[in-house]
């Protein structure tokens, strides 16, 4: 029932803008457009550098019209009407999205332009002593360029909306049923877990078979029997984990040789950080403070990046990881 309210919402909302003339144009030119040119001419938009260039017909004989959403292209600075544009029909511009806009310009001279377009700008508040319009001023002695704030103007009718109370109920109701899902996910999730532990436990037979291959057919003792599997993990674990020790010590003497001394303290800071941030992986290390200790990592890479290979300084952090990994089983096994 939620879906079916959350779908029917969301249909009415996306039905308010008509921008079916930018369909053609992909993110990243609309990301890269700074200033939209407004000009009498007909055809789709195409853009050129930085500047979008939209046209009062599309077509020789079709005239846009409706409404204008310009949301779709976050970096727009700038707004030129060309003043001989014939936007008769078109109803209004919706700037409201656009956080970066601070400047419309009317360019040229014709009377027209104030007296032929009855297009409206659907902004919001904050954008009236933000945003400056310019535009040349028929006076008896000339044309005069005049500049004001949107606040101050009464060549273009405006419009305030707040921010649309619909598409915020739309985003509240897909954050109810996102939550609801992580949380029936999330309770799946417990439940295969516990039926996987379950089949996993041991019997009671199962350690009592274990008992006797370790001590022999004696009484279960959990404590006799656990240091024995100690034991006998410690005789195998323990060369094993010198030899690795040795390896890596010798790993980090070569780098350090490789390193020179004017970079040496660099890489103790390195391989000091990555060990922080193992650590950290099986800590209470809140995200800033591993931000942090990521952001430090990094920085070394950078500056070991002049004396070593990309690959040669993970191996470094890869083996000190696995040494990490038998530091910790070594102290559980004592």
């Amino acid at each position: 029932m939620e879906q079916e309210i959350f779908s029917h919402m969301s249909q009415l909302f996306n039905s308010t803008m008509e921008q079916g003339i930018f369909d053609h144009l992909n993110n990243g030119q609309k990301t890269t457009t700074k200033h939209i040119f407004f000009q009498n001419s007909n055809g789709q938009p195409n853009l050129s550098g930085d500047t979008l260039n939209v046209y009062d017909y599309i077509t020789n004989t079709k005239q846009m019209k409706g409404q204008l959403d310009l949301a779709p292209f976050p970096n727009l600075g700038k707004i030129t009407f060309d003043c001989n544009i014939r936007f008769n029909i078109l109803e209004s511009i919706n700037i409201s999205k656009n956080d970066k806009l601070s400047r419309i310009l009317i360019s040229g001279n014709n009377q027209n332009f104030f007296e032929k377009n009855i297009f409206t700008l659907l902004i919001k508040e904050t954008q009236l002593n933000r945003v400056i319009l310019s535009y040349n001023k028929y006076k008896p002695n000339g044309w005069i360029k005049t500049t004001k704030h949107l606040r101050e103007q009464a060549i273009i009718p405006y419009f305030l909306v707040e921010d649309n109370k619909l598409e915020s109920e739309v985003a509240s109701l897909k954050d109810s049923l996102a939550q609801r899902e992580q949380t029936i996910a999330k309770q799946d999730r417990i439940i295969v877990d516990l039926n996987k532990k379950a089949k996993q436990a041991p019997t009671l037979n199962q350690f009592q078979e274990l008992n006797n291959i370790a001590l022999g057919r004696i009484d279960l003792d959990f404590e006799k029997l656990k240091q024995e599997i100690k034991r006998l993990k410690l005789k195998d674990f323990n060369p094993y984990f010198r030899e690795q020790k040795s390896n890596f010590e010798k790993l980090k003497s070569a780098a350090k040789n490789q390193a020179t001394d004017s970079l040496v303290g660099i890489l103790d800071l390195f391989l000091q950080t990555n060990r922080q941030i193992i650590e950290s992986e099986n800590g209470d290390s809140n995200s800033f403070v591993k931000g942090q200790l990521q952001g430090q990592l990094t920085t070394c890479q950078t500056l070991l990046q002049t004396k070593f290979t990309q690959e040669e300084l993970q191996i470094l952090l890869s083996k000190q990881k696995e040494l990490m990994k038998l530091e910790d089983q070594s102290v559980i096994l004592q």
